[in-house]
């Protein structure tokens, strides 16, 4: 009996013995389990603002034959820039003594506005045009003109001009610098491409 009592004793030490190092084990590892680290959310990137685009300011008068102009000048990253619209002129044939009111109408031109004064001049084998002034944030003023071969009754040729020519302007309103059409006998649409050239249309 006591026999058998050694026997059990000696069983459940050995077992205490082999159990032991295994929850000791299972604590341990228990224990070394990392934390879960929390991912950070990551901060959006700004968009950047677009820069407003200034509107032009439009310009409306006469010139002193009493005809109308229009233009604009638009504001640039570079300054401000002559746009013309149209303006409307009457020539005058010396030798035949024809009398043609022509409107002239803008596409595609944008001339530089250096210490408020700007030239524009077209001279080609059909015209010399010329439009300049001086220009403030509220007003205008220059000279314009604008002179033509034509052929006499004798098939000879002739200079149908405007002679100098005076107008005034004044800023009407902040808006579109887009072409409106002059109404007038003849009209001389000029227009400026990408790459620099300048082509006209007339109609009747």
């Amino acid at each position: 009996m006591a026999m058998r009592k050694y026997l059990v004793l000696s069983v459940l030490g050995v077992c205490l013995l082999v159990l032991a190092p295994a929850g000791a084990a299972l604590a341990g590892s228990s224990a070394a389990t990392p934390t879960p680290t929390a991912t950070p959310t990551p901060t959006p990137t700004p968009t950047a603002t677009p820069t407003p685009t200034a509107t032009p300011t439009i310009y409306a008068g006469k010139n002193s034959q009493g005809l109308k102009l229009r233009f604009a000048v638009v504001h640039t990253a570079s300054g401000p820039k002559f746009d013309p619209i149209f303006t409307i002129m009457t020539v005058r044939c010396p030798v035949t003594g024809d009398v043609i009111t022509i409107g002239f109408g803008f596409s595609g031109f944008r001339v530089p506005i250096k210490n408020g004064k700007f030239s524009f001049v077209l001279n080609d084998i059909s015209d010399r045009f010329l439009w300049s002034g001086t220009v403030t944030s509220t007003k205008a003023s220059g000279p314009e003109s604008d002179a033509m071969p034509a052929f006499d009754h004798e098939g000879g040729l002739q200079n149908c001009s405007t002679g100098p020519l005076s107008w005034t302007a004044q800023a009407v309103t902040a808006g579109s610098s887009a072409a409106t059409a002059p109404s007038a006998a003849y009209i001389i649409k000029f227009t400026k491409a990408s790459d620099g050239s300048v082509h006209f249309a007339v109609t009747h």
